[in-house]
């Protein structure tokens, strides 16, 4: 029993100061208080399922309890200071890797398994009838996701590619900078997309994963925590997994660790049948986080003409991120002026090299005759995260406010149809990364709506509802909600024709709708229970049709 003490011991010795691959062992210093609690606790719980010798002095067994309870209470006092400390580490996971090396491996597994535990636990199992309110929800939505309209079917049977580009933000398309096109390409090619205007950034501390779900799935994402961490092995039915049953062949690439937000898991659970990580790309420059854009998309093209056809190809580019620190200079081709290495500066610098990335690539999809029945969309991920200060906002032409803030917030939405001339043009509604998926589903012709998405159809007949973006603020086509706390009147509400502040009651239909929207989403990731509502609209449907 001691030698098996004194093993354990070494062990986690022997981990504390080795050093392997990616530093997954690697046990920090300021976690030793919880390690050795962890450790302790699992000594008392040997002890207690174990049989006490009978030669054994009971007050050394009470000796023994006593300090090994006292380690466990030091290690409860840790684990509370790390989930009230600013620095967020248990909310905002990037990967698990990351977080192993903050608070330690078994620290690590402590975590994950207590928050299964505990959710399981303190989860409150769904009544059929919430359950049923929830599918009556859906049901009354259908309408603003229906595939309908001039432009339903228009691209059925052309091949999808999704372009996520890392925190492009709408302005940044045909800004110009001392008499410069920061993106002149993307302009051009503009010219023949449809154009969303009003897109709202809808992530949340997931960022680009909140992203990828609320495009994906159509569903927003959790106020606190990440999906990608409380939901990877959900059973969804989003884009992929419904044109995977349509015939298409689904592949995402993302030129990082496929650990990173979890993707190797949720890419999957999206339903796509083949995903590429860093391991699967060539030698190219390094920006930033991993593999440039340029040397990124130039590899996808011949991917992709590898691909069976029709192929649905989601690629998430990363050349870098906030705060935007060490561009090359020999990517550098912006005369920026006063904007010169600052973190707007490098930005700037960032979307031109995309924007020159971008072309590269539709040019090589056009020479390997890729182009011609190819639906190409682009988005941004999530805002850049700069610093609002009344010069940038001027620059931006909009107010130094919270209100001209969150406006500025939004991303772009490009849609572009070969051969389809008329399906051009910008449209002002307000948006979110939600109707992504129920909108490019029905221009390849697949009704969105016996889906329980969030999102519309925003080329159907989408209404006028509350689009929920950052912190819970929202919009529609006419009105602007900033929350300030859980009740309306903590907020703020704005017409959006004057930008003047009226009464918060002007937005209390909004409101309500708004947090309605995040209880469903909540609910249904909680619960699992995408597929499960797909199954009872389609009943419901054909219920209808006897």
């Amino acid at each position: 029993f001691y030698g098996d003490i004194l093993s354990a011991a070494v062990v986690q010795a022997g981990r504390q100061v080795a050093t392997v691959r990616e530093s997954v062992w690697s046990l920090t210093l300021s976690h030793d208080l919880w390690l050795w609690a962890q450790l302790g606790s699992g000594l008392l719980l040997v002890l207690l399922l174990s049989r006490w010798s009978g030669r054994v002095d009971p007050a050394f067994r009470i000796a023994v309890v006593v300090v090994l309870l006292g380690a466990l209470l030091v290690g409860l006092v840790s684990a509370l200071r790390l989930t009230r400390s600013e620095s967020g580490v248990l909310q905002q996971v990037f990967r698990n890797i990351t977080l192993a090396r903050e608070v330690g491996v078994l620290n690590f597994h402590a975590i994950d398994f207590g928050r299964r535990v505990v959710g399981r636990a303190v989860r409150k199992p769904l009544a059929e009838e919430e359950f049923e309110e929830i599918v009556g929800w859906f049901r009354d939505r259908a309408p603003l996701r229906e595939g309908r309209g001039e432009w339903f079917g228009t691209a059925h049977g052309y091949d999808l590619l999704m372009i996520q580009v890392e925190s492009l933000q709408a302005f940044v398309i045909g800004l110009e900078i001392n008499g410069q096109q920061v993106t002149p390409s993307l302009n051009r090619w503009a010219k023949g997309a449809v154009a969303f205007a009003n897109v709202t950034d809808q992530t949340a501390q997931g960022r680009s994963s909140d992203s990828e779900l609320a495009t994906q799935v159509s569903l927003l994402p959790p106020p606190v925590g990440t999906a990608a961490f409380l939901y990877p092995n959900n059973q969804y039915t989003g884009l992929a997994t419904i044109l995977a049953e349509h015939g298409y062949r689904t592949l995402s690439a993302v030129p990082f660790d496929g650990g990173f937000w979890n993707r190797r898991l949720t890419h999957h659970s999206f339903g796509y049948q083949d995903s590429l990580f860093r391991a699967d790309f060539g030698p190219g420059e390094k920006i930033g986080w991993g593999l440039n854009d340029r040397g990124f998309l130039s590899q996808m093209v011949p991917r992709l003409g590898a691909l069976e056809r029709p192929y649905c190809a989601w690629l998430l580019t990363l050349s870098l991120h906030h705060p935007f620190a060490g561009f090359p200079d020999h990517h550098k081709v912006l005369d920026l002026a006063e904007w010169e290495g600052t973190p707007f500066g490098n930005f700037l610098h960032t979307m031109s090299f995309f924007d020159r990335a971008f072309e590269e690539m539709v040019a090589g999809m056009e020479a390997a005759g890729l182009a011609d029945r190819t639906m190409v969309v682009l988005w941004g991920d999530h805002d850049a995260g700069l610093e609002w200060k009344p010069e940038f906002a001027n620059t931006l032409g909009h107010r130094p406010d919270a209100a001209g803030w969150y406006l500025s917030q939004r991303v772009p939405l490009l849609i572009r149809v070969p051969d389809v001339p008329a399906l051009v043009g910008e449209r002002n509604i307000a948006a979110g990364h939600q109707d992504v998926a129920p909108t490019l589903l029905a221009l390849l012709g697949i009704d969105p709506a016996p889906y329980p998405f969030v999102g519309r159809n925003l080329l159907g007949d989408p209404g006028d509802v509350p689009v929920v973006g950052e912190y819970q603020c929202w919009r529609d086509n006419l009105r602007l909600y900033l929350s300030g706390g859980p009740n309306l009147t903590d907020g703020e509400c704005y017409a959006l024709t004057t930008m003047e502040e009226v009464d918060t009651s002007v937005c209390a239909g909004g409101f309500a709708e708004a947090r309605r929207q995040v209880e469903v989403s909540l609910a249904v990731l909680e619960h699992d229970l995408q597929q499960r509502i797909h199954d009872r609209l389609v009943g419901l449907e054909d219920d209808a049709l006897r």
